[in-house]
């Protein structure tokens, strides 16, 4: 268990990095739309910061667990939407790149999940 901590460890990290570094570029470059951007600027930076904050925080309410498995959920089903529009032909690009963004969000949301138990809906006997 210890191995796949530093795993993700590392994958928040070149998360972070990797987003960044796209976020800085997809806000000067030509083109795109505006929901594009919205995706490169501020949705996954969002949940790159979230994921890099569950990692590194030791004890995290469950309030702000669920706050931040959100916006990996946003994160990946605003990746997936766009993929499908590439493929689609609705947008220009390659189908293939918002699928990668999504990788690793997507292992975030199983490990949150794993580690901290939560639930979609709990239990009302508790």
């Amino acid at each position: 268990m210890v191995a796949c901590r530093v795993l993700m460890h590392v994958l928040a990290i070149l998360q972070m990095l990797f987003t960044a570094f796209t976020a800085m570029v997809g806000a000067f470059a030509d083109g795109g739309s505006p929901g594009e951007r919205l995706l490169l600027v501020v949705v996954q930076p969002l949940a790159a910061v979230g994921l890099l904050v569950f990692m590194f925080s030791p004890q995290l309410s469950v309030a702000m667990v669920r706050i931040i498995v959100l916006a990996l959920v946003v994160n990946v089903i605003a990746d997936i939407v766009l993929a499908a529009l590439i493929a689609l032909g609705s947008v220009k690009g390659d189908w293939e790149l918002p699928l990668v963004f999504a990788v690793i969000p997507a292992l975030g949301i199983v490990y949150a999940l794993k580690q901290t138990g939560l639930r979609a809906r709990p239990d009302s006997r508790q």
